[in-house]
Parts: structure tokens; sequence; C-alpha cells
């Protein structure tokens, strides 16, 4: 007879960006531009890979700002499912060197702003990783003999040993219905003893590969035979958004998808994007996007990567007048999922909108636009985008293991599931 074991607690699901704000991703020199981490092959992944990898499965790529080389050195930090370090030395999940020089850079040519292009691929002949778990990749400038961490990047290595079944339900909460992505799920352990789910088993679920608003940790709900059940009522909710804004900027020799005009300066280009406008309380529209990610391309004839020039880009988005205790931000991978002052929008009374500029790469970008309350740093679910339940996007599920006496934390599952599947 099948039985279930209902596993009581307190609980209070929050999503953890306070959590994680001291070892999240993070670049320290203002002169690193249009960072990625991927896996190799596959620009638009999130950085999750199986412990038994071989080498070159996770690719860092970077662009420093001027045509200096600059003696840039590396190592990962294992760490807990709170991306705090752990207990283990660096020789118990290292094998190789604990630190090494980044070797493979290439200045661009023929391009109006001049930047060295550096990449590693991880693991490699000197390091690799030996247990899985979260991992923070620290990248540092020893150019001057003083070593300082100008990027830090979060990955994930998975041994995989428990299989993870996961569905969408309807939200039970009837105001969310229509505009939030409710998740259950189950993890099929089998024959691991596991003693205590409650406090050995840790869940996190987060949304396109933002770990800004992931939510957890998760205990199972109950254990039912070889299977802990996640199956809370309300609980592991998202809102869903909508369709990422896009705008293609690919070539600068015409203008791409929402390019209103395109410049060229003396040493860069200059492009303006076309004017958005709120989509709050509008239906959805499904035109395809990628999930707030961005794509480093170059569409000129025989050219490559390295003459993917750099271009100012303004956004903007009309708006009657400035919102009072609020401020709006444009957000996405490009900010590296956060509300970073160098994005943060000013209200342009001549134009009647909010208005930014970056320094971006060629390429195609997904942004949205985000609006925080700057007295509670609460984000408004709605703001400019409004949600909508049809909107596709992809949920990553991971699963840590801890048993009683053990000094760090396994990541023994990891699944993405995509709600444009959804039954």
């Amino acid at each position: 007879m099948t039985q279930f074991v209902f596993l009581p607690f307190l609980i209070i699901l929050t999503h953890c960006a306070p959590l994680f704000s001291q070892n999240q991703n993070q670049i320290l020199d203002e002169n690193l531009c249009t960072v990625q981490l991927y896996l190799a092959g596959a620009q638009l992944t999130i950085p999750v890979l199986n412990v038994n990898a071989g080498n070159g499965a996770l690719v860092l790529e970077f662009d420093h700002t001027n045509d200096e080389i600059r003696d840039y050195v590396y190592t990962f930090v294992h760490c807990n499912s709170d991306w705090n370090p752990s207990d283990l030395i660096d020789n118990e999940y290292i094998s190789g060197f604990s630190e090494d020089r980044i070797i493979d850079f290439q200045p661009s040519f023929n391009t109006l702003s001049q930047y060295v292009h550096y990449t590693l691929s991880l693991p490699n002949r000197n390091m690799r990783w030996t247990k899985s778990g979260n991992y923070l990749l620290k990248v540092y400038d020893n150019t001057d003999d003083e070593k300082t961490l100008v990027l830090v990047r979060r990955f994930c290595v998975v041994e995989p040993a428990w299989r993870i079944d996961a569905h969408f339900v309807k939200t039970s909460a009837v105001s969310r219905m229509n505009t939030h992505h409710e998740i259950d799920f189950a993890v099929n352990y089998g024959t691991v003893r596991i003693t205590n789910p409650q406090n050995d088993v840790k869940a996190f679920v987060l949304q396109n590969g933002n770990w800004s608003n992931t939510l957890g940790p998760l205990p199972p709900y109950i254990s039912r035979g070889e299977q802990l059940i996640y199956d809370y009522q309300d609980k592991i909710v998202f809102p869903a958004g909508k369709d990422w804004r896009l705008f293609d900027i690919r070539t600068f020799d015409v203008r791409g998808e929402n390019v209103k005009n395109v410049i060229e300066r003396p040493t860069w280009y200059e492009v303006t994007l076309m004017p958005d406008k709120s989509r709050a309380g509008l239906p959805a529209i499904y035109r395809g996007d990628i999930n707030g990610r961005f794509s480093i391309q170059n569409l000129n004839a025989n050219q490559t990567t390295l003459q993917c020039d750099y271009a100012k880009v303004l956004f903007s988005i009309l708006q009657n007048g400035p919102l009072e205790d609020e401020d709006v931000y444009v957000f996405g991978e490009l900010t590296d999922w956060q509300l970073k002052p160098e994005f943060k929008m000013e209200y342009s009374n001549e134009a009647r909108a909010y208005v930014c500029e970056a320094w971006l790469k060629q390429g195609f970008y997904n942004y949205e636009y985000r609006v925080m309350n700057r007295r509670s740093g609460v984000v408004d679910e709605e703001g400019f985008e409004g949600n909508w339940y049809e909107t596709p996007n992809k949920y990553t599920i991971l699963t840590y293991f801890r048993p009683f006496g053990a000094r760090y934390e396994r990541l023994m599952g990891a699944v993405t599931i995509d709600s444009k599947n959804r039954q």
C-alpha cells in the first residue's frame, strides 16, 4: 500500500534576491562589456551542466573596451544552494590548479570602437570541478600585480542522480489565473537514503535563467514512496509577463527591427530605438522572443564577431508625466537581470518620455521596462508591461541534497520546462 508522509513545517516562500545579493553575478570594472556565460555552441542557454562534462563545455566571453591587453586570472568557488561558500577547501572540488590565466584573447578589427575580446572554456586541462553544486566563477585583473576582482558569474554543476517531473497547473488564486504560471513537480530520488526530507532536501525554481527572482528554498510538501512531492497551492507561482520587447542591431548598414535611426560617429555608432508605449492592461500578442536574453551576431557579409561594433543605444518609453515615487529601468539579460544605476531612466519633459542610453554591442536583444518604488524597493508586477498567462517562459528546477553531517550540498537534479508546451 502506498504510504504518504506529511512534512509539517512553517514555510515562508520568497523570491531570493536579498539572500543572494553578496554573491550574485557582478561586473566590477566599467570597462568590461557584453559578458556571457553559456553552454558551448548554444549562446542562449543557462550555465547548468553535468559534473562529468567534457573539456570546453562551458564558455565565458567578455570584452575590455580599449586596445590594452589585460592580465586576467580566474578561479571558481564551490557554494551551497544559498550561494555562500561551502565548507570545502579548493583542492576538494578542483582538480588541477586552483587559479589560472585567461590566455585566449583577440583585439577587434575594422571597428570604430576598439576592444579586446576574451574567451575562457571550462573545464580545461588545467582546471576542472570534481563535485556537484553551485559555483562562482571569479575573474581578477592582475595587470598591475594587484589582483582586483572584476567579474563574478554563477554556474551550476549537476550529478545528475534524481529525475524531476514537472508540469504547469492553473493557480488556485482566481486573481492570478490569467496572469501567472504555477508549477507542481515531483523529485524521484530512487534508492538514495533520505532520513529527514524537510531538512536534507531543498529545491529552487528560476524563470528564464534569472537568479534575481528565484523561488526557494522549497522543502518537499509530502513524501510518497521514492518521490518527494512539491504540490503547493498558490506558492510556486511566477508573474508570466509578456513577450519581451526586442531590437535588432546585427548590422548598422540598415535599420533593423524597432530601430528608428542609426548615425555613424567618429568612434562609435549612435542608435535610436522606436519610442515604446505601455503594454499594461493590453492583451498579449505572441510574436516569439528569446526570453529576455541577447545574442551577439554580425549580419555584414564576410565579417566575424570580432568585427561587431558598439553603439550608444537610446531607449525611450512614452509617459505623459513623471511617475510619483517610482523609478523606471531598462531590464533583461543586457542589465545582468538587475536594476542597475546605468540603466535607470530619466524623465524628459521635451520628449514626454522616460529615456536612457546604453553602450551595447551588435546583436539581437530582448528587453523590458521595470518600475520600482524608490521608497520600498518593491517592483511593480504590472508596470509598463503587464502579465498574460499565455506568455511562454522557461523555468529551471534545481534540487539539492545535504544529509546530516555532510559538509556541502550536492546538486542532484535539474530540469528546464517551457510554458509554451503546457497542456
